[in-house]
């Protein structure tokens, strides 16, 4: 009896270990019942589990107006929560517009689909919040809709046309661009880890937060705007372009980041 007790004890505490390092959302609804312009929204949530694509690459389409959350987990799969939302002149036709938009995931592409028209009156949206592991290759696109990245290593591209842009604790080879939105990059660890980081805005300012004693080589730029550098060496060219470029610490791999319009601010905490 001892020997079964302690059998099941263990089985008990691997059961609740598992359970506490399953991914926790945070995505939530408030939309339901609430009004946009003469429309009436509705929102719900769907809940998915879908094997990890291994070294082939994650592709999430948040097509016009999704916004695109992706962590990455120690778990061997991937876990999503799509929020839908949609706004048409009734609740009850919001809610039946919400009955017929299907999310596919077929081919290692995330996507949803509905044969109901957009517009000003009714249309629809699906974001996205996945969990990943750290090491899945990811190509990620939106037109209104921010991205945010964090946990990853790994391989990946992003763009949005008008969004916000959020990097926190990534590696690998990342590379993306916004037209409209603000860029903030949180860099943890000794160096960079990976081919590199590229990431472009054309009207918004960048954040940067990375360790005192990082090591990389170091590009950030803006044509029209400040730049609060933090001590780091600032060179000016024409009228009013600015621009830090050097190496911190020890160097390595380039981590870049650059707008056309909006201010810079760099924090070596």
């Amino acid at each position: 009896m001892k020997k079964l007790a302690s059998i099941l004890l263990l089985s008990a505490a691997s059961y609740v270990g598992v359970a506490q390092n399953a991914p926790s959302f945070a995505t939530t609804c408030d939309e339901r019942g609430a009004s946009k312009g003469s429309s009436m929204r509705y929102c719900e949530t769907r809940d998915l589990t879908l094997p990890s694509p291994g070294p082939q690459t994650l592709t999430i389409d948040g097509q016009d107006n999704g916004g695109i959350s992706v962590q990455g987990w120690d778990g061997s799969d991937v876990r999503v929560r799509a929020k839908v939302v949609t706004w048409a002149k009734t609740d009850a036709e919001a809610t039946q517009l919400a009955k017929g938009i299907t999310i596919s995931t077929a081919a290692n592409t995330l996507h949803a689909t509905s044969s109901a028209a957009q517009g000003a009156i009714q249309g629809w949206a699906v974001s996205y919040e996945v969990f990943v592991p750290r090491k899945t290759a990811l190509v990620l696109q939106t037109k209104h809709g921010g991205i945010s990245l964090s946990n990853l290593e790994s391989a990946i591209t992003f763009t949005t046309q008008n969004g916000g842009i959020s990097l926190a604790n990534v590696a690998g080879q990342v590379k993306g661009q916004t037209t409209n939105g603000g860029v903030s990059i949180r860099l943890t660890g000794p160096t960079w880890q990976g081919e590199g980081l590229d990431v472009q805005t054309t009207n918004g300012g960048i954040s940067w937060s990375l360790p005192k004693d990082y090591s990389a080589k170091f590009v950030t730029s803006t044509s029209m705007g400040g730049i609060t550098a933090g001590g780091l060496p600032v060179t000016k060219s024409g009228m009013m372009r600015k621009e830090i470029m050097t190496t911190l610490g020890q160097g390595g791999a380039t981590i870049k980041a650059v707008t056309t319009n909006g201010g810079i601010s760099v924090r070596q905490r």
